[in-house]
């Protein structure tokens, strides 16, 4: 994610909006300590990362704009994401204080800073991260071996074109990954036994090829799908399916 919107130091000020003064008790140095939120609709907001800069303090006064970056990882990504509806906003808790002030103005109160995004360009910097992002999920994509590694890719990329709205192009991948499962799993078609008799190979391959029919029927026009819109969720619960059936394929 790309730096923080910067404070701008002229929050810490005295009532009359002026740049406190200080005198060479005050020291030359000011430290910023800042906490990147998200706001929720309805609950307390959720800290995602926090940052701390020192610039250097002009006891005559000055506007300074340090550069502010937060770490956040790819599960507060796709949470963002998920509780995202248009632009995303974000709240920025910024405290100023002096730490060799010995009297006069040792420091100010704690003020936000209120950072919005435009949806356009937030979908931008999600594209941007590449199959990195959906690396971190509830059901992790299996990386212990080659070719379940080479499957993984498929619902990787899924993730990262939901993150643009890309509902049917995600939806592709997770039918390349189910197709790929089936050409590479040892699991037996069970043909025309009754389902009493099936193993539980046999079981899983038809637990398969359903998942597959479910998101295979628009692409191919199906009667009875032609005109069905895949949504977000759906698109999402299939994603964690094709990842959870990864973890087992023989």
């Amino acid at each position: 994610m790309g730096p923080a919107r910067p404070p701008v130091l002229r929050h810490f000020a005295d009532p009359d909006g002026t740049i406190p003064q200080g005198d060479a008790g005050a020291g030359r140095l000011l430290c910023l300590e800042t906490t990147l939120y998200a706001p929720q609709a309805n609950g307390p907001r959720v800290p995602l990362a926090s940052a701390n800069v020192s610039v250097p303090f002009n006891p005559a006064g000055e506007v300074r704009l340090p550069t502010l970056q937060y770490l956040i990882t790819n599960a507060q990504l796709l949470a963002l994401e998920q509780r995202r509806t248009g632009d995303l906003r974000l709240e920025l808790q910024v405290r100023g204080f002096l730490p060799q002030a010995s009297s006069g103005f040792p420091g100010g109160s704690e003020v936000t800073e209120y950072i919005s995004i435009a949806e356009s360009r937030w979908r931008q910097q999600l594209a941007g991260l590449g199959r990195t992002l959906g690396a971190e999920m509830l059901i992790p994509f299996p990386d212990d071996d080659d070719p379940r590694r080479g499957v993984a890719n498929f619902p990787r990329e899924a993730q990262r074109l939901l993150g643009g709205n890309e509902i049917d192009s995600a939806m592709l991948q997770v039918r390349k990954a189910l197709e790929t499962i089936k050409n590479t799993s040892s699991w037996s078609w069970p043909g025309k036994k009754d389902k009493r008799e099936l193993t539980a190979d046999e079981r899983w391959a038809l637990i398969r090829a359903a998942m597959e029919d479910q998101a295979s029927g628009a692409m191919h026009v199906d009667p009875g799908t032609k005109d069905y819109k895949y949504t977000r969720a759906e698109v999402e619960t299939l994603i964690a399916m094709t990842a959870g059936l990864l973890c087992i394929v023989p």
